[in-house]
């Protein structure tokens, strides 16, 4: 297997449905879990450097000719009407691959056939590459609105690479939570035997050569986002921009004063909206408190143009072509304009790997926009946003002297939390769900509603006879935990409470198929008067009703 080359600039693209007040999505037909886009094919001269964007020539080649490869996707997939003209596709679940399969070039091996060689340029369409394109590139841009395109990544030499079968690429869930549109590029040369050359006691062989391009252009949106709230509802703002050291992982503080260029200004500000009601834990920290179909939601307002920051054309977003974070455990890569990360631990203090969104400020730069960064379910998330500024007070004819460069992150923490406080119990053998005082033969599970911070207790009593009476002997009292289950008889009884909102529940469930649970679930008698009513003549059937003495 060749060794590939890939140059990552990941990007994170809002599409038009991220802007609020944008028009909906279009109507869903068929689910599918592979597609295949259509695309168009360019054919270009051997000293070409495939000048695609260049549309009045070369000319695509025509339709009726079939493309030598094909981009798939592989997702969770519902296929939609086109947005904007683009083959549009729902996102159901999960992210999405690309993979691509080169054609009959790829297969042919004969001299005198056309087939792939090696292309030792390192530009498509005017786009650097930082490797030359060998036996096939694929070059993926993304967009905002389908119109401007930014550069997300690159990989170089892939005719003979299994990335190709395994997948080029994977999309990123703020991408598909605000819409993309997506632009692959694959470029590759091809060779042929055309014919000999004699020249005095020498032959050579002579060849012909053609370059071609094919475009493969579509849009993902993640079906389920439609959900998302305007931010005329409860929202709340987070976040404050902090200096850090100069080329330090983005580590560190230092104070903002009159002479830093960032002085009295914002680039921008992250806002939560969506959930019910929110408080603070011991620390400080924001705890947004959700309800069923709350849709909790992290956004992000860009305030600046990242050309031109608090209206002065000498101060811009630099790319930080060798960033790193140090409290995240980034290491150095391409941040580009401005890196987006978040991090989450969950309910078992497991903390996950930091999601990284490198290019966040070009991919997003709709000045004034609100753009969605995603859809937040129970967890505890730290977030930052790390960007470098370049200033150039000094110019010459026109040419930067002594750029300075200085170092910026936006970083807080919020948690959600389900702000109910129920636990659903739900028989056995039937899956049915028992209300409060149910009387089941079969027992019972526990189901937390994915509830993960509430603090459940459970109490079990078994009812025994001795001396003629029924008593109350608890046997255990305990914590409980989602997805645990009860089968013996006895009566269990729980308590869940809510740290955060202070509420709590208690539910009690009658286990077994004995006539006195029967008689304490059903009937309207305590144990002490089922008691009295036993010593003065009474009796219990097999139903668990009481009959009082005549």
């Amino acid at each position: 297997m060749k060794k590939r080359v890939i140059t990552s600039l990941l990007s994170v693209c809002m599409g038009l449905g991220v802007i609020l007040g944008s028009a909906p999505l279009a109507v869903r037909a068929e689910s599918a879990s592979v597609v295949t886009i259509d695309g168009r094919k360019y054919e270009f001269g051997e000293k070409s450097k495939y000048e695609i964007s260049e549309n009045t020539n070369p000319k695509p080649i025509d339709s009726s000719k079939r493309l030598d490869g094909r981009v798939v996707l592989n997702g969770d997939l519902v296929n939609l009407v086109d947005t904007n003209g683009f083959a549009s596709y729902g996102v159901s679940n999960g992210a999405v691959s690309f993979s691509y399969e080169f054609g009959s070039f790829a297969k042919e091996n004969a001299d005198d056939k056309w087939h792939i060689v090696e292309d030792k340029s390192k530009e498509v369409d005017g786009q650097k590459l930082q490797s030359k394109i060998g036996k096939g590139a694929i070059i993926v841009h993304t967009s905002q609105d389908g119109v401007n395109w930014v550069f997300d990544s690159s990989y170089a030499d892939v005719l003979d690479d299994d990335l190709l079968v395994d997948g080029f690429y994977k999309t990123k869930n703020i991408q598909l939570v605000g819409g993309c549109y997506y632009r692959v590029t694959v470029v590759y040369e091809t060779e042929k035997k055309v014919g000999e050359k004699k020249t005095l006691v020498f032959t050579t062989n002579v060849y012909e050569n053609k370059k071609y391009a094919e475009v493969f252009e579509f849009y993902l949106h993640d079906a389920k986002s439609s959900d998302l709230i305007s931010d005329t509802t409860l929202k709340m703002a987070l976040g404050s921009t902090t200096r850090t050291e100069k080329n330090d992982g983005y580590y560190g503080s230092r104070i903002i004063d009159v002479k830093d260029p960032h002085f009295s200004w914002e680039l921008g500000h992250f806002f939560v909206s969506g959930y019910t009601e929110n408080t603070e834990n011991a620390d400080g920290i924001p705890v947004f408190l959700k309800v069923v179909n709350d849709p909790v939601t992290l956004w992000f307002n860009l305030e600046q143009d990242i050309d031109c920051l608090n209206g002065n054309d000498r101060l811009s977003i630099n790319e930080d072509t060798n960033g790193y974070d140090r409290d995240f455990g980034v290491q150095k890569t391409n941040f580009g304009r401005g890196t987006l990360i978040v991090r989450k631990t969950d309910y078992q203090n497991i903390t996950s790997k930091p999601e990284i969104y490198t290019n966040y400020l070009e991919a997003n730069a709709s000045t004034g926009a609100n753009t969605v960064v995603g859809l937040f379910e129970e967890g505890d998330y730290e977030v930052s946003l790390d960007y470098e500024i370049k200033n150039t007070p000094r110019q010459v004819k026109g040419i930067d002297v002594i750029p300075e460069y200085s170092d910026y992150t936006i970083r807080f923490k919020f948690s959600v939390r389900n702000g109910n406080c129920m636990v659903y119990p739900f028989d056995l053998k039937t899956g049915e769900e028992l209300i409060n005082t149910s009387i089941t033969p079969n027992g019972f599970r526990l189901d937390m509603a994915r509830s993960r911070y509430l603090s459940p207790t459970v109490q079990k009593f078994n009812v025994s006879k001795k001396s003629n009476i029924y008593v109350l002997d608890e046997r255990f009292n305990r914590p409980a935990k989602d997805g645990d289950s009860y089968d013996e008889e006895g009566i269990y009884v729980f308590t869940v409470s809510n740290q955060y909102t202070g509420e709590k529940t208690t539910k009690t469930i009658y286990v077994g198929d004995s006539p006195i649970i029967k008689a304490l679930a059903t009937s309207a008698y305590s144990l002490d008067e089922i008691n009295q009513i036993l010593m003065n003549g009474g009796k219990i059937d097999k139903n668990g009703k009481v009959t009082k003495p005549n």
